[in-house]
């Protein structure tokens, strides 16, 4: 059963013995996410994409030379580099890495990276959605990285075992067309840049290597099937149902995260702001972006050492007393904060409580400690962060007694 009529001539040269009995069926999976193109805004709805942020997917495919076999630390390093109000990440690892570790010991290895907001939905369903709602991936030589790159999306390759691809193949033609990948320079500068200067069409070459016969797979294995059956095929046309969008709801990014917030201010009262999950384990003490960075948890983080040594703790109470509270169980913290009706309320260790119109308490908790660095009080801030510009005001309020 062939994808591609270059995949007979080649088989026909090769083992002439076997041409008879090879049939060209097309790429039922490709013909499926092609029926399904439509729903790229759906899927990324229900996998909680907002619509200012890009879907990076890490497709790996199995044994030592894939992705996740050479790299074991890629999901941690791209999420670690990557603003997290700018991007999300997805994975797609091969059914053969599901089965041969199982679901229970793959969730184990990547805990943090999935506390961290990552992606992971099962084998047997929604992968197809997911490639459909990205925007990059990085991959490695297997048959999800060639698809990503039929759907037009910008591919960049961090392995590529050219002893492992075949000559003439697809993925040879993806190896010799896609970006490669630098381990030595900046991820979310290559990233960004992958996007930026992506051609549409690029790749249109390895698409057309995929199937000589796109659209028309349905069709031509139930003709086989009936075929070989030795019955008359029912007169209606087969059906290709779309990818459905139940198979990649996913739950939103947990509430009790922890973040390196790097907050620069830009001029007076501006500042720009990104944010960096705080819960995969990497050493970023030579990195020069997290120089500044100041370490925030939510008080239900289940990493107690994170909370220990945050600067900012966040809460889930939104009054003085609760915040007190929070301070009291941190003593490492300078600021606790927590949402409220109308914005933020947080409150400084030296005893200053203040409301603030940001809806965000952890952006309002940034802005607040990068003033107290100076010795000073926030009146008003204008914060970009995430492409977005969000303006805040800040009173303070007079204590509460006990």
């Amino acid at each position: 059963m062939l994808a591609h009529e270059a995949e007979l001539e080649r088989l026909s040269r090769l083992t002439p013995a076997a041409a008879d009995t090879a049939v060209v069926a097309g790429d039922p999976a490709y013909d499926r996410m092609l029926a399904s193109r439509h729903l790229r805004d759906r899927y990324r709805e229900a996998l909680g994409i907002a619509p200012d942020q890009k879907l990076v997917t890490v497709t790996s495919t199995w044994w030592r030379n894939s992705l996740l076999g050479s790299w074991p630390s890629v999901f941690r390093e791209i999420l670690g580099s990557l603003d997290r109000d700018r991007y999300r990440v997805a994975g797609l690892l091969h059914p053969n890495i599901w089965h041969g570790h199982g679901p229970w010991q793959l969730h184990t290895w990547l805990a943090d990276c999935l506390r961290a907001g990552l992606l992971l939905p099962p084998p047997a369903e929604g992968w197809q959605a997911v490639l459909l709602a990205s925007d990059v991936i990085v991959g490695d030589h297997g048959a999800t990285t060639v698809y990503g790159s039929c759907l037009d999306l910008p591919v960049l390759l961090a392995t590529y075992p050219d002893d492992d691809v075949a000559p003439g193949s697809v993925g040879e033609l993806l190896g010799r067309s896609a970006v490669r990948l630098n381990r030595h320079e900046p991820l979310d500068v290559q990233i960004e840049r992958a996007h930026q200067n992506y051609r549409p069409g690029s790749l249109d070459e390895v698409a057309a290597l995929v199937t000589s016969c796109p659209g028309e797979s349905a069709a031509r294995l139930r003709s086989l099937f009936y075929d070989l059956l030795h019955l008359p095929e029912p007169a209606d046309g087969p059906v290709v149902p779309t990818l459905p969008v139940e198979a990649v709801a996913s739950p939103p990014p947990p509430a009790e995260h922890a973040s390196f917030v790097v907050c620069q201010p830009r001029e007076p009262s501006r500042f720009g702001l990104r944010r960096y999950p705080a819960d995969v384990s990497l050493d970023r003490s030579d990195s020069a972006a997290f120089a500044d960075a100041v370490l925030t948890a939510h008080e239900h983080h289940p990493d107690d050492a994170l909370r220990r040594r945050a600067a900012i703790v966040l809460s889930s109470l939104g009054d003085q007393h609760a915040l007190t509270d929070v301070l009291r169980r941190h003593p490492q913290a300078t600021v606790a904060a927590a949402a409220a009706a109308n914005g933020s309320l947080l409150l400084t260790k030296s005893g200053q409580f203040l409301e603030s119109t940001f809806a965000d308490p952890e952006i309002a908790a940034a802005v607040l400690f990068d003033h107290l660095l100076r010795e000073a009080i926030p009146h008003e801030a204008t914060v970009s962060c995430g492409g977005k510009l969000l303006d805040g005001r800040y009173i303070s309020v007079p204590q509460i007694s006990a």
